[in-house]
């Protein structure tokens, strides 16, 4: 009686030993997810959506986009009609040589350079603030007289009177049927160089 019930003790110290073991294999085990977890390396973190900041557009590309607007450097083409922006007037460089605002209504001529019958190859809006005409020979036929003149002597360097400052300038056939070249920069209006005297009460 007493062998039986010492065989029984002993598989019960087995049995209590291979679950202590089975605990203790289980725990390793567990351990050693987690330190893997642990030292993994962490994913690199999601950058933010690159923001595409609008460029502010420059005067030129403002114009650009404006009938009867007309930067420095324009070059104007013979017989083409530069419309204003409600449509009812236009600027004509003609291959007769004249320079003329029209009228849409009625066709008529309303202010011109009186300069048809010249071999005048080209009309230019220039980069110094002048309109200009030239012939074959590259010499004005015509001009606005609106050309920043050149700096003449030591003192106007140091102090440069209007006239020989460097200027900004640009040009419109405006709505109201006159052909007008302001000082400043567009869209300023503060500063007349130039104008046709066409204006019309509409």
């Amino acid at each position: 009686m007493k062998s039986y019930k010492n065989i029984l003790n002993f598989n019960q110290r087995r049995l209590s030993m291979k679950t202590l073991l089975l605990f203790l294999f289980m725990f390793a085990v567990m351990g050693i997810q987690t330190m893997a977890e642990t030292t993994a390396p962490m994913p690199a973190p999601t950058p933010p959506p690159i923001r595409k900041i609008p460029t502010k557009e420059t005067p030129e590309q403002q114009m650009d986009k404006r009938q009867g607007f007309f930067k420095k450097n324009t070059v104007f083409e013979k017989d083409k009609p530069y419309y204003s922006e409600d449509k009812r007037y236009y600027l004509a460089f003609q291959s007769d040589g004249n320079l003329v605002v029209y009228k849409v209504a009625g066709s008529k001529a309303i202010w011109n350079t009186h300069t048809n019958g010249r071999a005048v190859k080209s009309c230019v809006f220039q980069g110094d603030g002048n309109l200009v005409m030239y012939d074959y020979a590259n010499k004005a036929v015509w001009d606005s007289e609106t050309a920043a003149k050149s700096m003449r002597s030591f003192l106007d360097k140091i102090n440069p009177p209007d006239d020989f400052r460097p200027r900004d300038a640009w040009m419109t056939m405006q709505s109201d049927g006159n052909l007008v070249i302001y000082r400043n920069t567009y869209p300023a209006t503060n500063g007349v160089l130039w104008s046709s005297g066409t204006f019309e009460k509409n």
